[in-house]
């Protein structure tokens, strides 16, 4: 697939989707972008952002950068093992992934079939992350509808019994790699192990059967996700360096350079009320554009 043809889905499932210099941006957060595929590093030039607030409803843009420029130092979670296998993992996980194996059946399943027996797994992962589902009513059924639509998109499964214990959306990108873009999990099942036997068995699908160069699990989260990122590395991943750049709208940037307001908004990071998830991204951005020099130290 194509960065265009993603861009496509992403745009056709409700997200707004903006074009400069040759690159696809989908708002990942509200007035916030971030380009696409996101395991490609870029050095835009300033006429980019320009085009990018110049379309409006636009305060700033995120992307990754090589290591030898500007921007937070970072990381990607990957996975490009060739050799990728059980005697790759802990004792511990071992044993996990073993049980999961033995209590589930993991297949590649149509989108449909996760639009009808999905949607539990979808709610529970979001409330275990303390995040609202994005997909609800008419937006889940357009959802697995345009995934289908879309060649170099594919979904796997993890069955207890008739039971869709989880879920993982795929997408393989022409450039090379393949992002596991959604995975979620029905929390009444996790004693299945239902994660463990999903992602060992795409994985070693995709590089050991299908030869892919390399496996992308998602950039450095903006809000702390330790718990995450350390399943993701149990599981055979590792981190790989790159740097991260947000780049403000300038009349933010400038407004920004208040100390007083920027202790604000890091204040407003731990807020749990129901706007909690945006100020987290809020303050992430913030220190990432601070660690990462388009912004001064943090007062």
């Amino acid at each position: 697939m194509s960065a265009e043809a993603f861009a496509r889905f992403l745009e056709a499932t409700g997200n707004r989707v903006l074009a400069a210099g040759g690159v696809h941006w989908y708002e990942a957060g509200r007035g916030f972008l971030l380009s696409l595929p996101t395991h490609q590093p870029l050095v835009p030039e300033n006429d980019v952002f320009e085009q990018l607030f110049a379309a409006g409803g636009v305060y700033g843009v995120r992307f990754p950068a090589p290591l030898g420029g500007g921007g937070k130092l970072s990381y990607q979670i990957v996975c490009d093992d060739l050799e990728f296998g059980l005697n790759k993992l802990s004792g511990n996980v071992r044993s996990k992934v073993r049980r999961g194996l033995k209590r589930c059946e993991v297949r590649r399943v149509d989108f449909q079939e996760i639009a009808q027996l999905g949607a539990d797994a979808d709610r529970d992962t979001m409330a275990r992350q303390g995040r609202d589902p994005k997909l609800v009513g008419d937006a889940w059924e357009r959802y697995w509808s345009e995934a289908a639509a879309t060649p170099g998109m594919e979904g796997w499964a993890a069955f207890v019994g008739q039971e869709m214990a989880a879920f993982l959306v795929t997408v393989s990108f022409s450039d090379g790699p393949v992002e596991f873009l959604l995975a979620r999990s029905r929390s009444d099942l996790l004693n299945a192990y239902p994660n463990n036997a999903l992602i060992y068995s795409c994985t070693e699908e995709m590089l050991c059967n299908r030869k892919v160069p390399k496996i992308t699990f998602g950039l450095e989260s903006l809000e702390p996700v330790g718990a995450l990122d350390q399943f993701k590395f149990s599981m055979g991943f590792r981190n790989e360096e790159i740097r991260q750049r947000v780049v403000f709208h300038p009349w933010l940037r400038t407004a920004l350079g208040s100390s007083t307001l920027r202790r604000i908004v890091h204040g407003f990071g731990d807020e749990r009320g129901p706007d909690g998830g945006f100020w987290r991204k809020a303050t992430g951005l913030l220190r990432f554009a601070e660690e990462g020099g388009d912004l001064g130290a943090t007062p």
